[in-house]
């Protein structure tokens, strides 16, 4: 969820039946969603099911993206305001997804929401709901991206509280850390992902910074040093070991939206941007796909925008 989310206004929806799926057109190396006013924040791939799945910052719903060009609903829960970021669990055939309320950057009143979600991969059928804000909240929450471990347990990242939640597989949770460095205006914590070598890497956005945590002892928080400091909003891992991450570059007019590709050499002691690709200034984060990034373009400055694009990024060298 990116610092452009400030500008979201009020939604405007378009007409859907969870029975007549709606049109898209694959084009080439993107995936053009032509459903009005849904500001799809989060995008994962369902390798399974040959699919990619988008949440929706407006109506909360988990839609289903095919390379067939049709997009329908796969998930309708009452309790998802707005959903962010998705991962899937194919061990487990799951679909965890981050749920929250967008009102919270339009409204300083607003508490927002931070809570956790799980549904079936196959039927959608919900698992779980657990609210993390009830385990710990400054007052103010949005939950933002999940990631999950070799053993199936959750991590939540809460952009306005500086805290990441570990939530077991039946749905249990706690704080798994806490930690001023964690805070930033207007976004704190944002992207996350689990590196099968034990750890998490976490961003926090409004820094610029990225911290790697050991899932089996936290307190030991480490900063990633960066060849050179981005704000990253969403994050994935490839299997290959490459962090790929939609996020903001440079400083004052030279500042841009890129997709990168960063790599390390010492177990994530150090983090190195080996390739990248400018996008439009509109995406917000990432999926994995056949070893390859696809970046979805949610337009959050524009609640009127009628199509949104999931694009492969073919990044350059650099």
């Amino acid at each position: 969820m990116g610092m452009a989310l400030l500008a979201l206004g009020a939604p405007v929806l378009g007409q859907e039946s969870t029975s007549t799926p709606e049109a898209t057109a694959m084009a080439g190396e993107q995936v053009v969603i032509n459903v009005p006013g849904i500001t799809p924040e989060g995008v994962e791939y369902d390798a399974t099911g040959q699919r990619f799945l988008i949440g929706s910052l407006t109506d909360g719903k988990i839609r289903q993206v095919t390379d067939d060009g049709m997009v329908s609903t796969f998930v309708e829960d009452a309790d998802n305001v707005s959903t962010t970021g998705l991962q899937v669990d194919a061990v487990r055939n799951r679909l965890l997804v981050a749920s929250t309320d967008a009102v919270v950057f339009s409204d300083p009143s607003a508490k927002g929401k931070a809570a956790l979600a799980a549904y079936d991969l196959s039927s959608g059928k919900r698992l779980f709901y657990v609210d993390l804000a009830a385990i710990a909240s400054d007052g103010r929450n949005f939950a933002n991206d999940v990631a999950i471990d070799a053993d199936g347990n959750a991590y939540v990242t809460n952009s306005m509280t500086p805290v990441i939640y570990k939530v077991d597989t039946e749905g249990k949770a706690s704080v798994f850390a806490r930690d001023d460095r964690f805070a930033g205006t207007p976004i704190g914590l944002n992207g996350i992902d689990f590196d099968p070598d034990g750890y998490l890497l976490v961003s926090a956005q409004g820094k610029s910074k990225v911290y790697k945590i050991p899932v089996q002892d936290p307190s030991i928080i480490t900063e990633v040093k960066l060849s050179e400091p981005f704000g990253a909003d969403g994050m994935a891992l490839a299997e290959d070991g490459t962090l790929y991450a939609v996020a903001m570059t440079g400083q004052g007019d030279s500042a841009k939206q890129e997709v990168l590709a960063v790599t390390s050499a010492d177990g994530w002691a150090s983090g190195t941007i080996a390739a990248r690709l400018a996008t439009d200034g509109n995406a917000s984060t990432l999926a994995i796909r056949d070893g390859a990034p696809w970046y979805i373009e949610d337009y959050v400055s524009n609640p009127q925008a009628t199509q949104y694009e999931i694009v492969h990024a073919m990044l350059e060298a650099g």
